[in-house]
C-alpha cells in the first residue's frame, strides 16, 4: 500500500494530539488563578453526586456490524520460478463481494491508563461457479467451463494491550501492542474430475497501533484507531493494516452509539520454496456499533 495512504489513515489520530494538549492546558490553573480562586465547598456525604459525562468504567462490551466489501487477488505458485494464475476471487470464483459481518469485542480497563482488548474478526465465503478462463493453482489446472466449488475463510482472534499516555478532560490517546492469531483456509474442488487443492495456515501476528478519542460536546465524540505490521524478509514481503474512524453519540454515561468506517488489509508476497505466491485482501465498509460500559 502506498505510504501516502497509510499516512492518511494515521492523520485523524495525530490531529487529536494538539487538541487534547490544548484542552489539558486550558483546564490546568495558573499559580495566580490558584491563589485567587476559592476552593469549591465539599458536598456533604448524603448529597447526590453529579453525573459524569464518561464514567470511569472497568469493562466495555461493543457489538458492531460491518458492511464489508471484500476485494481479493491471489496467486498460488507451483514453485518460485513457475507462477500460477492470478485470480480475482470475486470475479473468477464467484465469491461474495458484499457481506454484513457481526463482530464483538470486550475491553477491560484495569487502572487509570491501561486497557486490554479481546476481539474477533471473521469473514467466511464459499461459492460454486463455472470457470471463464483456465486457472493454474499450485500444481493443479482448472479448465474453462468446469464447475469449481471454492472456499476462502479468514478468522482473526486478537489480544491488545494499550497504555493511555495522554488523558485529558475531553479525550485521550493510547499506544497499543497486539497479537492477532490469523487462521486462513482456501479450497478449490472440481468434482467431475476429483481435482482438489487446499491451502491453510495459522500464524501469530504482532501489531503496533495508536488510538484516540476527542469529545466535541458531552454527547458527541470522534474516535480513531489503527494497528499496523510490516515484514521485509529475504523471501517474504508483507503488511497488515487494521484501521477505523468513527463518530459516536452518547445516550447516557453507560451507553453510546457509533457510525464509522473500517478497513482491513493483508498484502503478502512470498518467494519461499514452501509457500510461493501472493495474497492481496482488502475488507472495507461502513461500521455501525453499540458500546455498553460497566
Amino acid at each position: 500500500m502506498p505510504n501516502s495512504c497509510r499516512l492518511l489513515l494515521v492523520m485523524p489520530i495525530l490531529a487529536l494530539v494538539p487538541a487534547l494538549a490544548g484542552a489539558a492546558e486550558a483546564t490546568t490553573p495558573t499559580p495566580a488563578q490558584a491563589t485567587t480562586t476559592a476552593a469549591p465547598a465539599k458536598l456533604p456525604d448524603w448529597a447526590p453526586k453529579p453525573r459524569p459525562n464518561v464514567i470511569e468504567d472497568r469493562l466495555r462490551l461493543e457489538v458492531n456490524l460491518l458492511g464489508a466489501s471484500p476485494s481479493t487477488k491471489l496467486r498460488v505458485d507451483e514453485s518460485p520460478t513457475e507462477h500460477g494464475t492470478e485470480i480475482n476471487a470475486e470475479d473468477d470464483l464467484g465469491l461474495d463481494d458484499f457481506q454484513l459481518l457481526p463482530q464483538v469485542e470486550l475491553t477491560l480497563l484495569p487502572g487509570e491508563r491501561h486497557l486490554i482488548r479481546l476481539s474477533r474478526f471473521a469473514i467466511d465465503r464459499s461459492a460454486a461457479t463455472h470457470l471463464e478462463k483456465n486457472i493454474s493453482f499450485d500444481d493443479q489446472d482448472y479448465l474453462v467451463g468446469e464447475r469449481v466449488d471454492s472456499i476462502l475463510n479468514l478468522t482473526m482472534f486478537g489480544l491488545t494491550y494499550g497504555y493511555r499516555f495522554i488523558v485529558a478532560p475531553r479525550g485521550e490517546i493510547s499506544a497499543s501492542f497486539g497479537i492477532q492469531i490469523a487462521d486462513v483456509e482456501a479450497n478449490a474442488v472440481v468434482r467431475s474430475r476429483v481435482v482438489r487443492e487446499s491451502e491453510s495456515g495459522v500464524a501469530p501476528l504482532p501489531l503496533l497501533g495508536l488510538e484516540g478519542r476527542y469529545d466535541f460536546s458531552p454527547r458527541w465524540s470522534m474516535e480513531a484507531r489503527v494497528q499496523y505490521l510490516t515484514v521485509n524478509e529475504t523471501d517474504v514481503d508483507g503488511s497488515i493494516l487494521d484501521a477505523r474512524l468513527g463518530v459516536t453519540w452518547r445516550m447516557n454515561p453507560y451507553l453510546l452509539f457509533g457510525l464509522g468506517y473500517r478497513t482491513f488489509q493483508i498484502d503478502v508476497n512470498s518467494a519461499d520454496e514452501d509457500t510461493p505466491g501472493f495474497v492481496d485482501l482488502t475488507v472495507s465498509g461502513p461500521l455501525l456499533f453499540v458500546r455498553a460500559s460497566m
